[in-house]
C-alpha cells in the first residue's frame, strides 16, 4: 500500500522540456537542472544565479536556503571549482549541506558553465544543527 501524497511544482522549465524544475512531495523539496541563462562567462554570476533561483523555488515552497540538505553540482570545468567553494561559503553561512562537484563535458545549454540540483526538506533547518 502507497500512501497518497500530494506533489506541487513550482517554477516552470522552458517550452518542451519534459522535467519540472521543483516538486514539493510532503516535506521533500528536489530541485534539478538549474542553469543561469544570458550571465556570460563568470563561474561566480552563474553560480550566484543558480542559487538564487533556487531560493526562489524554495521561497515559493515556504522554505528557505537553510532547509538545503544536499547539493549536487555540475560544472565544465574543475579548475574552477574555486569560484563555487567561494558562493557557497556566502550562500550557505556556517553548517553546510552535503555537496557533490562533478566534471561534465558540456550541460544543456552550451554557454553554462555550471547546473545545480538541490534537495530540501522543510522539516530541516541546518542553521540549527549541532555537531554530535
Amino acid at each position: 500500500m502507497v500512501d497518497v501524497v500530494t506533489i506541487r511544482r513550482v517554477g516552470r522549465a522552458a517550452p518542451g522540456v519534459p522535467f519540472a524544475p521543483c516538486l514539493i512531495v510532503g516535506q521533500e523539496i528536489a530541485i534539478s537542472g538549474v542553469i543561469a541563462h544570458g550571465i556570460g562567462d563568470s563561474m561566480t554570476a552563474q553560480a550566484e544565479a543558480g542559487f538564487a533561483e533556487i531560493a526562489a523555488m524554495l521561497a515559493a515552497a515556504g522554505g528557505g536556503i537553510h532547509n538545503i540538505y544536499k547539493v549536487v553540482i555540475y560544472v565544465t570545468d574543475m579548475a574552477r571549482r574555486g569560484e563555487i567553494s567561494a558562493v557557497r561559503q556566502r550562500i550557505f553561512d556556517g553548517n553546510f549541506p552535503c555537496s557533490t562537484l562533478v566534471e561534465v563535458k558540456s550541460l544543456a545549454d552550451p554557454d553554462a558553465l555550471i547546473e545545480i540540483d538541490a534537495f530540501a526538506n522543510l522539516g530541516v533547518d541546518l542553521r540549527a544543527a549541532v555537531d554530535a
